[in-house]
């Protein structure tokens, strides 16, 4: 997988997590997988769980700080949070009140 391969799976699944935590910061959302067919953010992204597509492209957003494991799942933050509004060209003064509280 080329890097702008990695960088548009992972930023799917960004959008995914944001989607599945309603925007919340520090909000555990599954991976998804066996256990939870059909939910989760991989498959709400469409990538395969249990792909090596999805752990790269998990691996990328915690390195860029955009998501933090979190018990069994994974939490977006307050980096991811912007990122995922930037993409969808949402500005939500919120955001910045969280960081400042």
């Amino acid at each position: 997988m080329t890097t702008s391969g990695l960088e548009e799976a992972a930023l799917r699944l960004l959008g995914a997590f944001h989607g599945l935590s309603g925007g919340r910061l520090r909000e555990p959302v599954p991976i998804g997988g066996p256990e939870t067919p059909g939910q989760g953010a991989a498959p709400r992204a469409g990538i395969d769980p249990d792909s090596t597509e999805c752990d790269e492209a998990v691996k990328y957003l915690v390195n860029q700080g955009y998501l933090e494991p979190v018990g069994s799942g994974y939490a977006i933050t307050v980096a991811g949070t912007d990122k995922a509004r930037e993409m969808r060209g949402i500005d939500d003064p919120v955001t910045s009140l969280e960081r400042s509280g």
